[in-house]
């Protein structure tokens, strides 16, 4: 049994920025099959190919992560143009949110919060890839506001578990996309330059 990941002297995984998170994510440690699954002792059907060697949910989220990041600046960009070179970003991951930030900040208000939904959501189901349930917790749900969301892995779905707060005597679920939409309305926004 391995470490998740580095809890030395680093926040816990719902406070830190994506690009961190996705760098955890992009280790051997968290790449291996198998590394993120729950497993599975009961009978299974026999096998007739083995398994991938790489966790196939890693990759696809650290490329889904990465690709939306990079479509985010390329759409911006075509309304004001390339951005300066040599402006003293940082490399990689944590150079292109960077980027994306300066890019929304110029564009202002739905570009503000698409990119504050998308950072959210790229660092909680990171979090969450790395066994993190608890991040969840930490958000109130949209319907009651109350801290009664928890994650439930099979539907990959967060379920508000105060009783006042069910339909038909159902738990209300959240998407994390929805979580993210409504998160980031409630922040306060600047105005574009």
């Amino acid at each position: 049994m391995g470490v998740k990941y580095e809890t030395r002297n680093q926040p816990e995984p719902a406070r830190q920025r994506p690009a961190n998170l996705l760098d955890q994510l992009d280790t051997d440690d968290f790449k291996r099959a198998g590394s993120t699954s729950p497993r599975h002792d009961g009978r299974s059907a026999t096998r007739v190919h083995g398994a991938p060697p790489v966790n196939q949910t890693v990759l696809a989220h650290l490329a889904e992560c990465d690709g939306e990041v990079a479509q985010f600046i390329e759409r911006a960009r075509k309304g004001e143009g390339p951005a300066p070179e040599g402006d003293g970003s940082l490399p990689g991951r944590a150079g292109a949110y960077d980027r994306a930030r300066y890019q929304a900040e110029q564009l202002g208000g739905d570009s503000q919060q698409y990119l504050e939904a998308m950072e959210w959501r790229h660092s909680v189901t990171s979090a969450l890839l790395m066994g993190d349930g608890d991040v969840i917790r930490t958000e109130r749900c949209p319907a009651c506001r109350t801290f009664g969301l928890v994650w439930v892995s099979e539907t990959r779905h967060a379920s508000c578990v105060n009783l006042h707060c069910a339909e038909d005597g159902l738990p209300r679920a959240w998407t994390i996309a929805q979580l993210a939409v409504e998160r980031s309305a409630r922040l306060p926004r600047r105005m574009a330059n």
